[in-house]
């Protein structure tokens, strides 16, 4: 066996053993051996070597191909650089000075990274990158690429896992640190176990802090293990978004809590103007009222929806409603009462008909007197007092009482009935002036169809003797179909209102 100091290259062509190089420190530009072992020690080397094997402790080797076997410091690999198993306090591959700190191999198909004598993390046989700890339960696991399982343990997806055990409530959580040095985050996105220590059911929660120096992160929204969003502060949600249980695509709640100690449940939709000033366009009250444009049932412009159906629109110098019908003559309104169609307004060419209905006004009788008895389509004759209300403007609307001079004159249409939807005045009542009605003729007094009717002087109406219409004339008979009969045996037909 021979001992050879060189500071060139070295060739070994047909040379069989083992040769030796010990504490050669000059510069070998390559060596070259054929079916060859060759022991190196303390060797400086660079370029090309090429043998059959190659050994050595401490040698510095550079730019080093083609050799079958490769061994340095007890690192064996065929054809490629093998290291040691190594591990977190002694790592296989450390840089200089800072010999804890590496690459190691723990476990077979497994690579580990060791900082300052602890593992940091690890590419287990699965193809997982683990954080934090030696398991997939670390504090971190990214799963291997495949998409086609998403949210199982075994697809592609980035996994924040909690170690075995451990109490309800708060368990991990991604923190956003500022760009300078403060000790709690500006925001986190963390999981909540709802459930117990087996973490069966849980919730994510997102987390935010205001400008408040280093107090932690308030939770401001939630999403649960139900799938529901909820908006709030941690311990109270005053806001849920979810999908619908049913047929609904989405469902909104504001819960009611007390928010700067008011109680509130107020769903508002805000978005800019056109200078660009943020500005409320609608609102959901906590009396379940919709409100466009305003932020009040009250006299303000805007669109109004109240829970019992009643609807409001309210302009501001302009027109209040447009009803615009396209392609086609026909109704444009539709007037029901216990779902039963009992009138209409219709357009035809340009003509617009109010059809199935009469003109009606309020009216009161003598002094505001309360109310009396007066039987339906009785003869009403005008007086020269007004209507009040109150401190209500009044420049039209004059009192009635029910006729009591044959032919009269000043009739005005016949009672239609007392005026319940008022709470406030309760004593006013509906004149039916023109159009479509009944009206009442006494017992024993015979009409025929297009007979000219004027006041009776008690109430009911009678025959003119005459075809020609006059001051005094207030109907004309329709049919003689009796649609109602009354106690004293007078009795309705319909007719044509022509008071006035």
């Amino acid at each position: 066996m021979a001992t050879l100091r060189v500071g060139a290259g070295l060739t070994f062509n047909g040379v069989t053993g083992d040769v030796n190089f010990t504490g050669i420190t000059t510069a070998v530009s390559s060596i070259v051996g054929s079916a060859v072992t060759i022991n190196a020690s303390g060797i400086n080397a660079s370029g090309v070597i090429t043998a059959t094997s190659f050994s050595g402790s401490g040698a510095n080797l550079t730019g080093v191909a083609a050799t079958s076997n490769i061994s340095t410091n007890a690192i064996v690999n065929s054809g490629v650089t093998t290291v040691a198993a190594g591990s977190a306090s002694v790592p296989s591959i450390s840089p200089t000075g800072d010999s804890d700190t590496g690459i190691f191999f723990p476990s077979a198909d497994t690579i580990a990274f060791g900082e300052g004598g602890a593992e940091a993390a690890r590419i287990d046989s699965s193809g997982r990158l683990v954080i934090g700890t030696t398991s997939a339960n670390g504090k971190l696991c990214i799963l291997q690429a495949d998409t086609t399982n998403l949210g199982t343990a075994t697809d592609g997806a980035i996994n924040i896992a909690s170690t075995s055990g451990g109490a309800v409530g708060r368990t991990n959580s991604i923190n956003f640190l500022p760009g300078f040095n403060v000790s709690q985050p500006t925001a986190s996105i963390g999981y909540i176990c709802t459930n117990d220590a087996l973490f069966t059911s849980g919730d994510i929660f997102f987390a935010t802090r205001g400008n408040t120096g280093n107090n932690p992160a308030s939770e401001r929204m939630r999403i649960d293990s139900n799938g529901y969003m909820r908006l709030g502060d941690g311990t109270s949600f005053y806001h849920t978004i979810r999908g619908g249980g049913g047929n609904e695509a989405l469902e909104i709640t504001a819960n009611a809590g007390q928010q700067g100690g008011t109680t509130v449940s107020t769903i508002k939709f805000l978005n800019s103007d056109t200078g660009g000033a943020i500005t409320e366009r609608m609102r959901i009250t906590n009396g379940g009222e919709v409100l466009f444009g305003t932020t009040s049932i009250g006299g303000n412009p805007g669109i109004t929806f109240q829970n019992n159906g009643f609807a409001a629109y309210k302009t501001n110098g302009i027109t209040v409603l447009e009803i615009n019908r396209y392609t086609s003559d026909g109704t444009l309104v539709e007037f029901r009462q216990d779902n039963v169609t009992e009138g209409s307004i219709s357009v035809s060419g340009n003509t617009v008909s109010y059809n199935g209905g009469h003109l009606s006004r309020w009216s009161q009788l003598p002094g505001g007197a309360e109310r009396t008895e007066i039987l339906r389509g009785s003869v009403l004759s005008n007086l020269d007092e007004m209507c009040e209300w109150g401190d209500e403007e009044n420049e039209q609307l004059n009192r009635m009482k029910v006729s009591d001079v044959e032919g009269d004159k000043n009739v005005s249409g016949v009672f239609q009935c007392w005026d319940d939807d008022d709470d406030t005045y309760t004593n006013d009542f509906y004149c039916a002036m023109t159009g479509d009605f009944i009206i009442r003729i006494a017992e024993g007094v015979t009409v025929e169809r297009g007979d000219l009717l004027m006041s009776a002087g008690d109430g009911t109406a009678k025959p003119q003797d005459d075809d020609i219409i006059r001051s005094k004339t207030i109907a004309k008979v329709t049919s003689t179909n009796v649609s109602c009969t009354y106690e004293d045996g007078s009795y309705c037909v319909p007719c044509v209102l022509m008071a006035c």
